[in-house]
């Protein structure tokens, strides 16, 4: 992940992070542009939503649906 200083846009580095919640930390980070900036400050990465869901909660979404229909109609699905 990629990281710029808000105050210059240089390159930064992040040095460290702490957990807030499980979806959510604060990174500390260093302005790589000492000469010029050398700012270092907090920066908060969260998750936010899926574009795509894992390939096992899919797997486990579609068997439990299949579950609920008749076995005429499971059948129907996947082609027999």
């Amino acid at each position: 992940m990629r990281v710029n200083c808000p105050n210059c846009g240089s390159k930064a580095t992040i040095t460290s992070r702490e957990e807030q919640s499980e979806h959510v930390c604060n990174l500390y980070v260093n302005c790589t542009n000492t000469k010029e900036c050398g700012a270092t400050f907090v920066s908060t990465l969260a998750f936010a939503h899926y574009l795509n869901p894992p390939r096992k909660d899919t797997a486990q979404m579609a068997a439990s649906l299949l579950k609920n229909l008749s076995r005429e109609e499971q059948m129907e699905l996947v082609g027999f």
